[in-house]
């Protein structure tokens, strides 16, 4: 059986998008081959989205933010999936090298940043939480197209 390509689109791709690779990765790492990627990429991934990955048992410490022209017209993707509005809204309405885009929208947990740590962590959890079942949800469905 041939490998699923898989990427993850956000914005800044420090988070959600980040999070989603880490899942995917882990629960079907042998049938897919999981990348993500920011329009805006940043310098690094949230401290929150380490940790909140961490408290699961998925460690994403050693992945880093990279660029969508990281990929694009480079590799193709049977799935692309966008979690966050705002790379939807920018993201290019033909991508080539793209089989099936999907809109995952997902709150962006860093919607502001002067908050105490723990209440940002647990803006994370929520996000993680929601991100987990849509990927546990969403793998079945890769299986039985496989």
């Amino acid at each position: 059986m041939r490998k699923q390509k898989v990427l993850f689109l956000c914005t800044q791709n420090s988070a959600r998008s980040q999070m989603a690779e880490g899942f995917l990765r882990h629960l079907a790492g042998d049938r897919c081959e999981v990348y993500s990627a920011g329009i805006d990429p940043t310098a690094e991934i949230h401290p929150c989205a380490v940790e909140a990955m961490r408290e699961v048992g998925i460690d994403i410490s050693e992945q880093y933010p990279k660029g969508l022209r990281t990929y694009m017209g480079k590799m193709s993707f049977n799935y692309l999936i966008i979690v966050c509005a705002r790379a939807e809204e920018r993201c290019p309405k033909t991508f080539p090298g793209v089989g099936t885009t999907f809109s995952w929208i997902f709150e962006d947990p860093r919607r502001e940043e002067d908050i105490p740590y723990d209440s940002m962590l647990e803006r994370f959890r929520k996000v993680r939480d929601e991100i987990e079942l849509k990927i546990r949800g969403w793998r079945r469905v890769v299986r039985a197209a496989a």
